[in-house]
């Protein structure tokens, strides 16, 4: 088990008075589960686990029940207690048992002092398909992602470099020493990846051939799940963009003969929709917005990222040629760049579903794009991917001058760094973020 900064999350939920049930989201073997019951056996004296992808455990909660039916259950079938304000009931893939989620409700009402934790990793799309619904106002959701590059430096127990990394100020120059293992060790993280079970056995035997069935079976496992919630027509779409999209990372999209396929917007449309609510794949709309709030230009293509920097390196067929790379933003025109990058941006989000875009004028206003937009701290971001000269950053400057109250932000292979940049007679805040502090973007935002 890792650790995960999801469980940070976890003992604020834990300590709150007007606590709810809590909904824990992510894509299938991300780490939920581990998660969860790490949290449970660190800060509990009991842990209530009812896993619903077990039959025994599923066939338990077919039919409706009451709290205290389902106390009963608890007592009577896993030979265990609830007790008040010490034990946590974990229901794992809580999507399966519609009875379970009618029971939330009074969880909340009438069971305060039970602590109560779902996770479900097909929720949205079952719910969709199934007319179910949460109890609203009496649940809260949270969000789990792959290991960003700090929780994989936590798996590799790179205790030093990642204390370094946590605590470097943004006046801080980064010895130049520190800064090539950083890059070392975040190109080794994007051609591994952040899914659990891949970084457990690269930890374990440190060889890239060992993750390939892995990877393999990842995506085996995701085409198979597209039958527990569609239809047998739209399934062939949904596998179909599962095994295709790595492909098209940090590309622009249009639905309609997606992929070089013969397939038609409206069923190409559909399944990029399923599966960003089943949050395998996440679409950047795009904003030409100059102050808040950002509105997103629904009808222009989309940019596309998937789940993970390994499931796409695997499925390209890139990892020999990664192993050999020496600058990140120059390999494959940057695009496992952009992927990593936003998969890091997106993993940060974990009270609330990400908003980010990617800013990008009309071309009859002249032509300007930047990578990702998003807005904090009442400030309004524009980051680049690259590492070009500065006078090449002309969107990003662009994006400055005409956007209200904006910080920009390039991320690259070279030391953190703050300077002034002239364009068109005035000057901008220019933030230099090597690709290794991409996880504290955020908070770096709070100190500028």
């Amino acid at each position: 088990m890792f650790y995960r900064k999801i469980i940070n999350y976890f003992l604020k939920w834990k300590e709150k008075k007007e606590r709810k049930p809590l909904i824990v989201r992510g894509a299938r073997q991300v780490g939920k589960t581990c998660a969860v019951l790490l949290f449970g056996k660190k800060y509990f004296k009991e842990v209530i686990h009812i896993n619903l992808d077990n039959i025994e455990h599923l066939r338990l909660f077919r039919k409706d029940i009451s709290l205290k039916e389902f106390e009963d259950i608890i007592k009577v079938k896993f030979n265990k207690k609830i007790i008040p304000n010490q034990s946590l009931i974990f229901i794992d893939e809580i999507q399966n048992a519609p009875s379970l989620i009618k029971l939330l409700r009074f969880f909340y009402e009438e069971k305060k002092d039970w602590y109560v934790i779902a996770a479900g990793s097909l929720l949205e799309a079952k719910i969709r398909r199934e007319g179910l619904s949460f109890p609203v106002g009496r649940v809260e959701f949270c969000y789990l992602y792959p290991l960003d590059f700090f929780e994989y430096l936590e798996a590799k127990k790179e205790k030093e470099l990642l204390d370094f990394l946590l605590n470097v100020k943004i006046k801080d120059k980064i010895p130049e020493g520190i800064h090539k293992l950083a890059l070392e060790k975040f190109y080794e993280y994007t051609l591994v990846g952040g899914m659990p079970e891949v970084v457990k056995s690269f930890i374990r035997n440190n060889n890239m051939n060992d993750l390939k069935s892995i990877y393999n079976s990842l995506f085996t496992t995701y085409c198979e799940d597209v039958y527990k919630y569609s239809s047998l027509a739209e399934a062939k779409y949904l596998s179909y963009v599962i095994e295709t999209a790595p492909l098209f990372v940090g590309n622009l999209i249009t639905y309609e003969k997606f992929g070089g396929s013969n397939f038609r917007s409206r069923e190409m449309s559909k399944s990029f929709d399923t599966l960003e609510k089943v949050m395998l794949l996440y679409q950047l709309n795009a904003i030409k917005s100059r102050r808040l709030p950002l509105v997103a230009q629904k009808k222009r293509p989309k940019k596309l990222i998937f789940l993970d920097v390994g499931l796409v390196n695997y499925q390209m067929g890139l990892q020999d040629q990664l192993l050999h790379i020496e600058k990140l933003d120059d390999f494959y025109r940057g695009r496992i760049a952009e992927q990593v990058v936003a998969q890091n941006l997106i993993s940060q989000y974990i009270d609330v579903f990400p908003k980010i875009f990617y800013w990008a004028k009309e071309k009859k206003e002249g032509s300007a794009e930047v990578d990702f937009c998003f807005s904090k701290e009442g400030k309004i971001v524009g980051i680049e991917v690259k590492s070009k000269p500065i006078g090449r950053l002309k969107s990003l400057l662009i994006f400055a001058k005409e956007v209200e109250n904006s910080i920009i932000f390039r991320i690259y292979s070279g030391n953190l760094e703050k300077s002034k940049v002239e364009f068109l007679g005035e000057k901008f805040n220019l933030i230099s973020l090597p690709f290794y502090l991409v996880p504290r973007v955020s908070e770096i935002l709070k100190t500028t």
